[in-house]
Order: structure tokens, then sequence, then C-alpha cells
């Protein structure tokens, strides 16, 4: 399920996004942000920090927005893993 919640930060000027999805490319600061959610691809403004990086999920603030992104677990198409 895709959760989108956008909501304006306390102490910034910037808007906060909370969702869940995946990054299709590796998160660089100075580079867009192309994330990948149940519903579509999009691409954010210029990442300016990466704040905090855990397993299931990552937070980064853009010239516009601070996203929470919460990692989307994929399911497996079957059970068989090739070596």
């Amino acid at each position: 399920m895709n959760k989108l919640k956008k909501r304006q930060s306390q102490n910034m000027d910037k808007s906060t996004v909370t969702m869940t999805g995946i990054l299709s490319l590796p998160l660089r600061i100075g580079e867009h942000a192309w994330i990948r959610t149940n519903r579509q691809y999009f691409t954010t403004s210029l990442v300016l920090k990466i704040l905090e990086v855990s397993e299931d999920g990552i937070k980064f603030e853009t010239c516009n927005t601070i996203y929470h992104l919460k990692y989307a677990v994929i399911p497996s198409e079957s059970g068989v893993m090739c070596a």
C-alpha cells in the first residue's frame, strides 16, 4: 500500500512527505532522487542532505521538501532461487 503524507515541518519552511517505496537509483547529494512507489515513478528536486539511514527506510532533504521514505517490501515471484 502506498502511503503519502504531506505536512508542514515545525522548524522549517519545508514540507515533510512520508511515503512507502524504493529508490530506483542510489541517493547522492547534489542529484535528484528517483523513487518508485506501487503506482508511479517520480523524481525529487536536488538532494541537499541525507538525514537518516536505517534498514527499513531513509530520510533526506531536498531543496523543497524533507522526505521520509519507508522501504516497500517486494514479494518474491517464486520460492526458487538461482545460483
